[in-house]
Order: structure tokens, then C-alpha cells, then sequence
């Protein structure tokens, strides 16, 4: 492409200047041949240099390409490392805190018993209820009618009592030889029951009973109506 230029060049500056003799012609003719050849040189060295530039500019921009490349896979790796931290946090979280939920909430323990031995006792007795209905955390004797706590906590125990017409039913209920709750139950003509709970916090191993506090007491059972003792764990 360069000779074609050349000679274009050559001969437009052949034919355009004017002649004068043989050696002036020859002359300009060279010169303008010097001068195409300086000319040419400096395009190809314009042209070398643009090449160049945008050569250098390509190299660049594909340096650059590469470099956002990278600083995105290693936003996504550092991104995906956190997430993972985030749900081993979370994960361990919702661990702790259902093993605190589990602490707080402790063992089942419930109990529930009907069936006075003695629907006479006298003032002092413990009060034993003989048929076991419900025993979850084996805490309650039906041979003593003493609940024992499996673990500590608080803890609610109901009473209820069916007392006969025109008598009394004097009764307290006892935890560790402290009284929780007392009370009487009566009704001048029908026999009528009564129920009445107390709320106590416990330790571990403590005893809980109802007793008669007055031997006047005298109570009635059968199919339709009971005498009873429940307690249950509410938390620790």
C-alpha cells in the first residue's frame, strides 16, 4: 500500500510542476521524491505510534477488566464466607436458645390423685389420697400422700374436698413444714365441694402434704363427687 501511495504521490508531483530543463526537472523530481519518502516516513511513524497507543489503551482496559474480574470473585467469595458465618451464628443462636428454652421449661412433672383413706381424720393427719390417676416425674406416694419434688422450681397444687351437710373440713396444706395455705369448708344443709390451690417455690427434694387442722373434719366421696390432690411443675 505504501509503494502505491508513493507512486500516486510521485506522479501528481511530476505532473504538476512546471518544466524547465532536464537537470531542474530532475532535480524537483528528486526533491519532491525526498520529501514524499519524509512525509511517508512520518505518517508510518504517526500510524506506529497510534497503533501503539491504542495497543497500549487495549492492554490497559483488559488489565482493568481483569482486575474488576477478580475483585468480584473475591467480593463473592468474602460474601459467601459471611453468609455462611451469618447462619453458623444464627444456627447456633437457635441452639442456645432452645437449650435455654428446655432449662426454663424442665422435666414433665405432674401428679394427680383422688380417695381419702380416712374421711374422719383428726386434727395433725396427713390427709392420703390412695388412687393415683397421674404421676408424670414419679414425685407423688399414694402411701404416704407426701409429694417430693424431682426437681426445683415453682410448682401449684389444687385441693378439692366434699364436705357432708352441717359439718366442717379444716384443712392446710404444708410444704417442708411450712404452711402454704389454709382454710375451711362448710355447708349448713348439702354436701357441697370446695377446692382451693396454692403456688410455692420449691428445691429439689422439698415435701408437700395436706393435713387436717381440726378434728371436727369429716368429708364424703363416691362415683359422682371426689376428694382430691393434683400439683403440677410449672417452670424452674
Amino acid at each position: 500500500m505504501l509503494r502505491v501511495v508513493l507512486s500516486f504521490l510521485f506522479i501528481y508531483v511530476a505532473f504538476s510542476e512546471p518544466e524547465c530543463s532536464r537537470f531542474h526537472y530532475e532535480e524537483q523530481t528528486l526533491n519532491k521524491m525526498i520529501r514524499v519518502e519524509i512525509a511517508m516516513e512520518k505518517l508510518q511513524l504517526d500510524m506506529a505510534a497510534t497503533q501503539q497507543q491504542v495497543l497500549d489503551a487495549l492492554r490497559g482496559l483488559r488489565e482493568e477488566t481483569q482486575q474488576i474480574k477478580d475483585d468480584w470473585n473475591n467480593e463473592k467469595e468474602s460474601l459467601k464466607r459471611d453468609v455462611k458465618d451469618m447462619k453458623g451464628a444464627i444456627a447456633n443462636d437457635i441452639l442456645e436458645f432452645t437449650n435455654e428454652l428446655e432449662k426454663l421449661k424442665g422435666p414433665a412433672v405432674a401428679f394427680r390423685s383422688k380417695d381419702v383413706a380416712d374421711l374422719t381424720p383428726n386434727s395433725g393427719d396427713t390427709l392420703v389420697f390412695q388412687t393415683t390417676m397421674l404421676n408424670e416425674g414419679l414425685g407423688y406416694d399414694n402411701t404416704t400422700g407426701i409429694f417430693t419434688a424431682p426437681v426445683g422450681g415453682t410448682y401449684i397444687f389444687t385441693v378439692q374436698f366434699c364436705v357432708v351437710g352441717g359439718k366442717n373440713m379444716y384443712y392446710v396444706i404444708v410444704a417442708d413444714n411450712e404452711e402454704i395455705k389454709k382454710g375451711w369448708f362448710c355447708d349448713a344443709k348439702w354436701t357441697a365441694c370446695y377446692s382451693a390451690d396454692a403456688v410455692v417455690v420449691l428445691k429439689q427434694g422439698a415435701r408437700v402434704q395436706v393435713k387436717c387442722s381440726s378434728s371436727s373434719s369429716l368429708l364424703s366421696s363416691n362415683s359422682n363427687y371426689w376428694n382430691t390432690f393434683s400439683g403440677v411443675f410449672v417452670h424452674a
